[in-house]
């Protein structure tokens, strides 16, 4: 999927539903900066529908789902939450979203390249592969419709 193709999905969603996006303000959209002051502070290029997706919406609160910021004021902020992540998710694994249920959705992590296909990870099962492509997928499955 690409990021337009998310954001007329997204477009849909919001006049269909628009309290959906009214429970809570997702972070603000992220600059070129903060980007590159998060892939620094990781040491993780990450994957480019990622970044596409964080400058274009934001990251936080999103519809359904908690998508990991660049924003450094959010509580979602990417480099505290793979910080607490770390303590559990295998080193080559970057936390993106978290399903408040013991488990968070990741990019599988080769030569400091965070990769596009996103994994599962619990700790009653550990690491699965999704049928998502990449993170805008997830993003169009969840973030819009209930589990």
């Amino acid at each position: 999927m690409n990021i337009e193709a998310l954001k007329q999905i997204d477009k849909r969603y919001r006049i269909e539903k628009p309290r959906l996006f009214e429970i809570d303000d997702p972070d603000g959209r992220a600059s070129d900066e903060q980007l590159e002051d998060v892939e620094r502070s990781l040491g993780v290029r990450l994957p480019p529908s990622y970044r596409a997706f964080l400058r274009e919406f934001g990251g936080g609160t999103y519809g359904f789902i908690v998508i990991f910021s660049a924003d450094p004021q959010s509580e979602w902020y990417l480099p505290n939450k793979q910080i607490k992540a770390s303590r559990y998710l295998p080193n080559d694994l970057l936390a993106f979203s978290d399903d408040f249920a013991g488990g968070n959705y990741a990019f599988k992590v080769i030569d400091g390249e965070a990769q596009e296909a996103v994994f599962y990870w619990n700790t009653d099962g550990g690491e699965s592969p999704t049928k998502f492509q990449d993170i805008l997928e997830f993003i169009a499955r969840y973030a819009y419709e209930p589990a």
